[in-house]
């Protein structure tokens, strides 16, 4: 029997066997067309990308200060949602990909894996102000992106994120850089 996390890496090597292929069909195609025609090319990649599985170990153990100010128990806001952000946009991959020239499916299954598949939380709302900063022409690495849009990140184990998912004051306001003393003076 097969587990979950089997039965997803068996897909996600599947489906970049076949995105591989048709990138690489396409490459001919691609390095003959418009500017207009590569713009329309790229976004067809980046939405078949869209559709490859979260790896099972997508997220990179960063989450952003504004995320963790959403769950504080303080926020005022009742129910807080994660946005998982890829940290490689899709039309700057495809556009990788597309000219990655020693390109093959397991190449593209583990740089999926351990580049282009991986995701930050953030809130929705840094997720629109990373946006002008993710595209083609403008992005130059991830973490010039959310500098540009004022998003900080910092590092959570797995078991942290579950404790801020719940809400822990403590866990939060750790990494938030809230000192002893000062809760004394919220209290």
């Amino acid at each position: 029997m097969t587990t979950r996390t089997e039965r997803r890496d068996a897909k996600l090597e599947e489906q970049c066997a076949v995105v591989a292929a048709l990138i690489v069909a396409m490459r001919p195609v691609y390095e003959a067309a418009t500017i207009q025609q590569r713009a329309l090319l790229e976004t067809i990649i980046g939405a078949a990308i869209w559709y490859i599985p979260k790896p099972s170990c997508a997220w990179t153990g960063r989450i952003s200060v504004g995320a963790l100010r959403t769950f504080h128990p303080a926020s005022g806001i009742e129910k807080p949602r994660l946005s998982e952000e890829h940290v490689y946009p899709r039309k700057v991959t495809a556009r990788l990909l597309l000219e990655d020239s020693s390109l093959s499916g397991s190449s593209l299954a583990t740089l999926f894996r351990e580049k282009y598949g991986r995701v930050h939380f953030i809130t929705s709302e840094e997720n629109k102000a990373v946006q002008p900063f993710q595209r083609v022409g403008v992005f130059t690495s991830p973490d010039d992106a959310y500098s540009k849009a004022g998003i900080v990140l910092v590092e959570l184990a797995e078991e942290e994120l579950r404790r801020v998912k719940r809400r822990h004051l403590e866990t939060i306001d750790r990494h938030l850089g809230v000192q002893p003393q000062d809760l004394l003076h919220r209290q």
